[in-house]
């Protein structure tokens, strides 16, 4: 090696990963030759034995010029799968919502909710996972590579995977709904006109879309959404899933309406309505309206008059009342299934106290006339008939007089239901539990909440 020493520097270098060599070879003499095997025997001696350049080590021994860092020998790297992915065809986060345009006013058409798909679309698609090429190094080590992850799909009703397992297929001609990354097709109808008498009355099991009106005296039922393109008359909805009504309710004191999802509606007019979840309209008047979630009034007008609305959270409005002092009854944070409960609970416990008393006269006589004659067998049949009968009611009584009172203390103890609008007209009565609040004089940007077993009216 000494020799070797004297004709040539030479430096011999390992990159981190170990998947390139580097060699630095600075000659002492122009003249002077090396050969190719000495070069190889030089790597050998660090251990660089795979992916030898042999035309790199042929040229510089033929050339006889300093090299620097010149990449000698080269591994194969080893590649990682990668993992499965699934594509989805459809968008996942379909949810109706009303667009404020710039003039102010809410356009209740375009909201892009319902994606309708045929019998045979691919809504997903897998691309699958590969396997891991294992690599090896300049010094002959081979480094195993891992294989991607796979996943599955996560289908629902109607859906079948194709026999490859690649794609995800509708089943039915339909309308896409996920549960978390499991899609289902719900089999939709749709009704190009009005739902009247050509129609007769709707019962589906799946999503409806009317593109006409749903006119005075018709009933439209359905499992899935409800999807209403026109105005609503003097009708009756009900649907377990959410209501979209493009034009707006013109009840007509007739129209009755449920659903166990989120109401949206251009308006509603004389009307009695029932939403599980939110309610967003341009406008609710005189109308009878019952919220589980959150009422929105928003829009050019934004208004709330006349009628009752009832909302277990917060309602939001731009107007709530009018300058003529129409009544318009607000009702906050009580569960709409316990305000019904407490109103039927009070009336059932109104009666039996009244039989209560009776029936407590009533044995009372009877004693007395079964002490001044011990022989009456009528007047002892009847007296262990109505004492049987008052223990019976007797705990009737206690248990929804437990019940009632349960109730009450929920409603006397509600937090955080508020009221907020830009104006609050005279007229306007707002109740939040048990405690009512009217207005007296109009109120600019306010909202009206219970702070302290107290409805106060905070400007904002």
């Amino acid at each position: 090696m000494s020799e070797e020493k004297q004709k040539f520097d030479v430096n011999v270098r390992i990159s981190d990963d170990y998947y390139k060599a580097y060699i630095s070879i600075e000659f002492h003499d122009p003249e002077v030759k090396v050969k190719p095997d000495e070069i190889v025997k030089i790597l050998s001696a660090k251990n660089i034995i795979f992916g030898l350049k042999h035309n790199i080590i042929e040229g510089i021994c033929r050339n006889g010029k300093t090299v620097f860092n010149e990449i000698i020998a080269e591994g194969i790297p080893h590649e990682n799968g990668l993992d499965a992915e699934i594509a989805f065809n459809v968008n996942k986060e379909h949810r109706a919502k009303p667009q404020i345009l710039e003039d102010g006013r809410v356009d209740f058409k375009n909201m892009g909710f319902v994606e309708a798909v045929k019998t045979g679309d691919v809504l997903a698609l897998k691309k699958p996972a590969t396997k891991g090429k294992n690599g090896t190094t300049v010094t002959g080590k081979v480094i195993r590579a891992k294989d991607g992850k796979e996943v599955v799909f996560k289908i629902g009703k109607n859906m079948r995977i194709s026999a490859d397992g690649l794609n995800a297929i509708a089943e039915v001609d339909g309308t896409v709904i996920f549960d978390n990354e499991k899609i289902s097709v719900v089999q939709m109808l749709e009704i190009k006109g009005d739902v009247g008498v050509e129609t007769g009355n709707i019962n589906f099991k799946g999503q409806v879309i009317i593109n006409g009106n749903v006119t005075n005296g018709y009933i439209v039922e359905c499992e899935g959404d409800l999807v209403i393109n026109g105005v609503v008359e003097g009708a009756k909805l009900h649907s377990n899933g959410n209501i979209v009504i493009s034009r707006g309710i013109q009840g007509h004191d007739e129209a009755d309406i449920f659903c166990m999802g989120q109401l949206t509606s251009n308006f509603i007019n004389s009307a009695k309505v029932h939403a599980r979840g939110d309610i967003e309209a341009g406008a609710i008047m005189n109308s009878f309206v019952k919220c589980d979630g959150r009422i929105t009034v928003k829009g050019k007008k934004g208004l709330i008059v006349g009628g009752e609305v009832t909302s277990k959270s917060d309602i939001e409005a731009n107007i709530v009342g009018s300058e003529m002092g129409i009544i318009t009854s607000i009702k906050l944070g009580v569960d709409v299934e316990i305000i019904d409960e407490l109103k039927l609970l009070s009336s059932e416990v109104k009666e039996l106290i009244e039989m209560h008393d009776k029936l407590d006269k009533s044995i009372k006589i009877l004693k007395i006339k079964v002490d001044q004659n011990p022989e009456d067998d009528r007047s002892i049949f009847m007296l262990k008939k109505y004492s049987t009968s008052f223990l019976e009611m007797d705990e009737n009584l206690s248990e929804k007089r437990k019940r009632l009172k349960m109730l009450n203390e929920l409603v006397n103890n509600i937090r955080g239901a508020q009221l907020k609008a830009k104006t609050i007209f005279p007229g306007t009565r707002v109740k939040i539990g048990s405690s009512s609040y009217y207005v007296k004089n109009s109120l600019s940007h306010v909202v009206i909440t219970k702070d302290k077993g107290e409805i106060v009216a905070i400007g904002f």
